[in-house]
């Protein structure tokens, strides 16, 4: 956060008001005068003013080789280009000013010049590292100096510089020094600067109800600020909130302060003072020049005391002329410079939105073609899978058979596959959005666990549930995503253990005043190398450690793990040792739940499922009018299948249903709008969408054309007789 472009605050505190009228400065206490209307106008930002002024104190410290008004006036001349970006100048001047000051011996002049030069590099060249050089140099002199308020606004820079360079806990550790100093002074921009960086630090932790608190008190206390030359601040103020608040995805918040950020640096932009500065920054420049000139020229003068009066001034004069003419070629070249360089600049600027075009348009072909993927995959593998089913079921001898297990095996992981890119990929898309709903913890986790039993029979495993006290029966959460990552870690260590066991611990824990759930699944497998620790999560990577094929997988499982749990802005680290085990730990934040955490549980009792309904099958495609022909049989159902929306409606005028059956895609009249028209008649039986498409991205179309719910294809048998049960 830029603290204090140091204002001289010395002079502002310790002189009276004095008379600005005097157009030349001929004493020190004109001087002191002229130097403090500068500082004033640039407060103000009337950096015209401010540079005529800086200028005349600079003219009488030349006059006089007063080394310290020389190092105040260069300081306000490089705060001046700094403000208008002329970067290059400005560091010019600050460094200039530094060499006055040190032969004039001025340590708060010192001090001040390192601040303002860190601040150049700092926030504006974007050199943290060199910024920090001179904010530790400000520092030194700042503890000579002893202003207390000084010495508060450089470990306020220099927490900041540790902060941007991610080293958190150093920063930290100046950041707390400021503290007696700001509860004393209670000065503006010390409290706002501290608390933003504080709200910093905190949310680099993620600890964002402190972090929201302290941008909160920022907040209220920039209401009070109506200095313009501290506007600029209050923009990076705002760019940091909101970048706090898109963060942790609060879409609302984030945006207000961007629109906050926006508005305030369009009305700075809008205050265009680039051409005062420009000539003032000229007249400047002739002084320094004239300057040099002078002393040149009074050397010259000693040497040549004995030469002929007539040929010394034809020397002077072509000396002077040719200074002149550097003069003018020097202006020249910055100018042939200035208008490259805004040439590139453009050029760079149309590259930059065409690159920008490009990669949104690389961004929605991307997911088109993975939505377009899904559908012409798991159509005919709906197919495969459905008809493995039921050969499986009515020829029970092909149970064992190696070749029907190759093909049931191949199918569904051909099936898992798909699922896990597209997880991947719409979650790298932020195309994942978190639904927290009430979630009976113990009860949810122990479906998930007797949902894995004929995993870890196969392996010969046993499941072993650990709940701590502390932790409720309900919390708030996203119930599919946090069952999909308690299935994924689960499933992958009972994969990897034979003839041992995988347990589950829950507790709850407290780290620097935030509640989290935590989670272990811990198995006695075969382990993971140490070196392939820190790549397990990376997408298709599969352990190369001479494992049978029945530990093969997609290689996206932890991957999308460790994307979901940061989804949920929680952690997972992992530990283990081959032949030994495998540890993986979870800490996801707690959101306490509005039920009773004292309910007893309760099991739902066992129904029977309904049969002998008369269904309706809208289906194009031959194999899957086979497949879902008999899984409605295996349920006791009569079947009536018609091949495209419009024979659906034809059919439904004439002859009642129980329940219909709709694929979204077919030809001559689509399932969506088959629905719409079926509920334009008036007609409510329930609609079942079955599609091949992902259900999010179909959910705002089924709904609001009358579809009652959705059974993504390829589904099990026992998920088809959930449904019909729920919608009759």
């Amino acid at each position: 956060m830029r603290t204090r472009l140091i204002l001289l605050l010395f002079f502002i505190l310790v002189f009276h008001k004095f008379n600005f009228a005097q157009s030349v400065v001929t004493n020190k206490e004109e001087a002191k005068t002229t130097l403090k209307k500068a500082i004033d106008d640039l407060n103000k930002l009337d950096c015209k003013s401010s540079l005529d002024n800086a200028q005349k104190v600079l003219k009488y410290s030349f006059e006089n080789d007063d080394y310290s008004y020389s190092a105040k006036a260069y300081n306000i001349i490089g705060l001046n280009y700094e403000e208008f970006s002329d970067l290059k100048k400005a560091l010019y001047y600050y460094t200039e000013g530094i060499k006055y000051a040190l032969k004039a011996n001025d340590v708060q002049q010192i001090e001040y010049l390192y601040n303002n030069t860190g601040n150049l590099y700092f926030f504006r060249l974007d050199n943290p590292k060199i910024g920090l050089d001179y904010y530790l140099k400000c520092y030194k002199y700042s503890k000579m100096h002893g202003d207390l308020l000084d010495i508060a606004f450089t470990e306020l820079n220099i927490a900041d510089v540790y902060f941007k360079l991610e080293q958190y806990e150093e920063g930290k550790k100046y950041l707390d020094r400021i503290i007696p100093t700001l509860k004393d002074k209670n000065e503006f921009e010390m409290y706002v600067t501290y608390y933003t960086l504080l709200g910093n630090y905190y949310s680099s932790k993620n600890q964002n109800i402190e972090a929201e608190k302290n941008y909160n008190l920022v907040i209220e206390r920039l209401k009070e600020n109506n200095v313009e030359f501290y506007k600029p601040n209050e923009v990076e103020i705002y760019d940091e909130i909101y970048k706090f608040y898109k963060k942790n995805n609060n879409i609302a918040k984030a945006l207000f302060y961007l629109e906050k950020h926006d508005k305030l640096q369009d009305e700075l932009e809008l205050k265009t003072r680039s051409q005062d500065i420009k000539f003032a920054g000229t007249s400047i420049d002739v002084l320094e020049m004239n300057n040099k000139i002078q002393k040149i020229a009074t050397e010259k003068k000693v040497q040549d005391q004995k030469m002929n009066a007539s040929s010394k001034l034809v020397k002077m004069s072509l000396f002077f002329a040719g200074i002149l003419l550097i003069f003018l070629i020097f202006i020249f070249k910055n100018y042939l410079e200035y208008r490259e360089l805004n040439k590139k600049l453009n050029v760079s600027h149309e590259q930059l939105k065409i690159a920008k075009q490009k990669s949104e348009e690389a961004s929605i072909l991307k997911s088109q073609f993975l939505t377009n993927v899904s559908h012409e995959l798991r159509t005919p593998l709906y197919g495969v899978i459905g008809m493995a089913d039921i050969i499986e079921s009515e020829h029970k001898e092909l149970k064992n058979n190696e070749y029907f297990k190759a093909l049931k095996f191949s199918s569904n992981y051909l099936l898992s596959l798909i699922n896990d890119v597209l997880n991947v990929y719409k979650i790298e898309d932020e195309k994942f959005e978190l639904k927290f709903e009430n979630v009976e913890l113990r009860k949810e986790v122990k479906t998930i666990k007797q949902s894995l039993k004929v995993i870890a029979r196969s392996n010969n495993n046993d499941i072993i549930l650990n709940f701590d006290e502390s932790v409720p029966q309900f919390i708030k959460t996203d119930l599919t995503r946090f069952s999909q990552i308690l299935i994924n870690l689960i499933s992958n260590s009972l994969k990897f253990t034979k003839n041992g066991h995988v347990k589950i611990v829950f507790n709850l824990i407290e780290e620097n005043e935030v509640t989290f759930i935590k989670i272990s699944v811990i198995d006695n497998g075969i382990g993971i190398p140490e070196e392939y620790l820190d790549k397990i999560f990376d997408k298709f990577v599969q352990l190369d450690v001479q494992l049978q094929d029945q530990y093969k997988g997609t290689g996206l499982g932890l991957s999308i793990v460790k994307k979901l749990v940061e989804l949920f802005n929680g952690t997972i680290t992992v530990e283990s040792k081959i032949n030994e085990g495998t540890q993986f730990n979870i800490q996801l934040p707690y959101v306490k739940s509005e039920l009773e955490s004292d309910i007893s549980e309760h099991e739902e009792k066992a129904k029977p499922h309904i049969a002998n309904l008369n269904i309706l099958v809208v289906e194009d495609n031959k194999i899957n009018q086979m497949v879902t022909k008999k899984l409605l049989e295996k349920c006791h159902h009569k079947c009536t299948i018609v091949e495209n929306g419009q024979e659906a409606i034809d059919i439904i005028k004439v002859k009642p249903f129980d329940l219909i059956l709709m694929d979204i895609h077919m030809p001559v009249l689509n399932g969506i709008e088959t629905s719409k028209q079926i509920r334009e008649l008036g007609i409510t039986t329930p609609i079942i969408a079955l599609t091949a498409s992902d259900r999010n991205e179909v959910l705002d179309e089924v709904q609001s054309n009358g579809i009652s719910d959705i059974l993504v294809k390829p589904f099990e048998f026992k998920d088809l007789q959930l449904i019909i049960d729920r919608h009759l």
